[in-house]
């Protein structure tokens, strides 16, 4: 069985987890800076998953300001040679051992992103609490840019 490291994420993951999205259709790519931003601004909210020290999971996430006790998940990327393992939700759950207060979890996903659908949807059926979509941000705000709309899941409560 592969062994299977979980860690906030250090400045030095930032170009692994750069590297890592890239290769994550249909994931937006962010530039590097973002993602070293997200390994030490964010750490405390995101984490990674290594395999021999090589990033195979990230999921970066932040508390709302205006909502501490709802955690923002931003992206979930699973390398290729992980799939269909369970290794996105088992992240998921990592992050929400490591922030025991949390009353809600907000995403959002793009109607053709049925991997994360999915993946959302099971956890709230696992947890037991309810899913709830409503629109977002509108395809027409992505000036200049082909981007579907991003419909806002919200789910909970946790706690």
């Amino acid at each position: 069985m592969i062994k299977i490291d979980f860690s906030t994420p250090i400045l030095e993951d930032g170009s692994k987890i750069y590297e890592l999205v890239k290769r994550s259709f249909p994931l937006d790519l962010n530039s590097q800076y973002a993602y070293m931003l997200i390994c030490t601004h964010f750490s405390n909210t995101s984490i990674v998953a290594k395999v021999d020290n090589q990033v195979v999971g990230f999921v970066s996430a932040y508390l709302l300001p205006k909502s501490p006790q709802t955690l923002f998940i931003w992206q979930v990327a699973v390398d290729k040679s992980m799939r269909n393992q369970g290794l996105a939700k088992r992240l998921l759950k990592e992050i929400l051992q490591n922030l025991p207060n949390i009353k809600w979890i907000e995403t959002t996903i793009s109607p053709s992103n049925k991997a994360s659908l999915k993946l959302f949807t099971s956890i709230a059926l696992e947890l037991n609490v309810s899913i709830q979509k409503s629109p977002f941000f509108d395809a027409a705000l992505f000036q200049n840019e082909e981007h579907e709309s991003e419909e806002l899941y919200r789910i909970g409560p946790l706690c």
